[in-house]
């Protein structure tokens, strides 16, 4: 929706639309693997807004309202996905409730490890796939499993008649209000179905999965609420170094509606919504980073500059305030980063490895036209002229680093790759190297005074 002309003088920011000639090659939809009910049970379904996902799962066949399942995350992570900027993803519904007796199970159907025996669903035998069914997906490019942080909600809890209660929102500057003694406002608890230990090693098969296939598939991943920035780093180390995913901390704030309780909520939808915004709005090469969350009150811990220096140190990314502007996210960081730039991959940058991805991708549907057509020089030139047309869209999109297309990539189909020993197992082989921008992560400003004039200059 195009914004309105800014009727105060002032600086306003506007995000150019994507580039017409960057190739369309679909890096915003999300997969989401988790609880949401009865209702499309272990299949999996493509979700274009939140009201489709409200139809889909939150109302039967008679469009009655269905209630959320208690504990489960899937729902508020759709859709802050949603109101952060996404536009389509796909959910795996893997169980109709959170129980404890069915943990195991549980992170099995997410991870797609099969039962044996398989469940039965209307007579029929059903093979869960969970995360299996999400990558099947040609279109999913990020892997969101919501429901590691499942709840599991308990007995109602009741004021005793003669105890006062006092009330007020964590935000509001007003005093408490002191409610009459004989109320008896219910609170419901809850407890983490999985403990940390169970997360973190849920997160790294997650991760492990997904680099198998890190062309296409990036992890979205949040650490638990209740740690200390030193647990924060302890719990980083122990993901590993992975190109296929990136941490995000800490946890959102969240009121839902008006008066409503405020609740804490990992990031992870609104992380995957604005990375879907950046791709809608500029292309993969744009770094998810520096923008708005736009369904949150607050933080659920306190993040300063020296804070937020630790953290993004060790490859976490962090969200934090920013005055006048709401919260904000404030990294681009995969869990490939180190602080040793010898030992730094290219693809430390979260819109580095996606941009590849995202050119992988668009390499393999072009070879694809060419499978069993005759492997002789006229094929290898078609297949260089395809590339490199195709590589000079994404140079002029600002992908690339390079003050031209020569240095900024290169496509080899020639003699010198293709020896004739491959071409007698009719195999043909392509060289193709770029050169990706990484993002300007510290932009440094030096004023000085010169000969009576003040000059600034843009420098390091």
């Amino acid at each position: 929706m195009p914004l309105a002309s800014p009727s105060v003088p002032g600086v306003y920011r506007l995000a150019c639309p994507r580039s017409s000639s960057f190739p369309r090659v679909r890096t915003d939809v999300a997969g989401f693997v988790g609880v949401a009910g009865s209702r499309h049970l272990h299949e999996t379904v493509r979700v274009d807004d939140w009201r489709s996902y409200e139809q889909l799962y939150l109302s039967d066949d008679d469009h009655r309202a269905l209630p959320v399942p208690p504990g489960s995350k899937l729902a508020d992570t759709v859709r802050s996905f949603f109101a952060n900027g996404g536009s389509r993803c796909y959910v795996v519904n893997v169980a109709v409730d959170v129980q404890a007796s069915h943990k195991t199970l549980l992170q099995n159907d997410m991870l797609g490890v099969e039962r044996d025996p398989m469940p039965v669903v209307d007579g029929q035998a059903v093979r869960t796939l969970g995360l299996e069914s999400l990558l099947r997906q040609d279109e999913v490019s990020l892997v969101v499993l919501p429901d590691l942080f499942a709840e599991l909600v308990e007995t109602e809890v009741r004021v005793a008649p003669d105890e006062p209660l006092y009330e007020a929102s964590r935000f509001s500057r007003c005093a408490p209000t002191r409610m009459p003694a004989g109320s008896q406002p219910s609170v419901t608890t809850g407890r983490r179905l999985f403990t940390k230990a169970e997360i973190l090693a849920l997160q790294q098969a997650l991760v492990g999965r997904c680099a198998r296939e890190r062309w296409r598939a990036f992890a979205l991943l949040a650490l638990p609420p209740d740690l200390s920035p030193d647990q924060v780093l302890a719990q980083r180390a122990l993901l590993g170094r992975e190109d296929c995913a990136a941490v995000y901390w800490p946890w959102l704030l969240v009121q839902p509606t008006p008066g409503a309780p405020v609740e804490e909520r990992a990031p992870l939808g609104a992380v995957a919504g604005i990375f879907a915004r950046r791709d809608l709005q500029l292309g993969p090469h744009a770094a998810p980073a520096n923008e708005v969350v736009t369904d949150t009150v607050g933080l659920a811990a306190p993040v300063d500059d020296e804070l937020a220096g630790r953290l993004y140190d060790a490859g976490v990314n962090v969200l934090r305030p920013a005055p006048g502007q709401g919260i904000k996210l404030w990294g681009a960081r995969t869990l490939a980063w180190s602080d040793d730039a010898w030992q730094r991959p290219a693809t430390a940058y979260v819109n580095v490895r996606r941009c590849l991805s995202a050119i992988e991708r668009s390499a393999e549907s072009i070879g694809q036209r060419e499978v069993f057509e005759p492997n002789t020089p006229i094929l290898w030139l078609r297949l260089t002229q395809a590339l490199t047309s195709y590589l000079l869209t994404v140079f002029r999109a600002g992908a690339l680093a390079g003050d031209s297309a020569d240095e900024s990539f290169y496509v080899k189909c020639d003699d010198t790759v293709n020896p004739p020993e491959s071409l007698e197992r009719g195999e043909l082989y392509v060289h193709i190297g770029v050169a990706i921008a990484a993002p300007a992560e510290f932009i440094l400003f030096r004023l000085g005074r010169r000969e009576g004039n003040v000059e600034i200059r843009e420098g390091v």
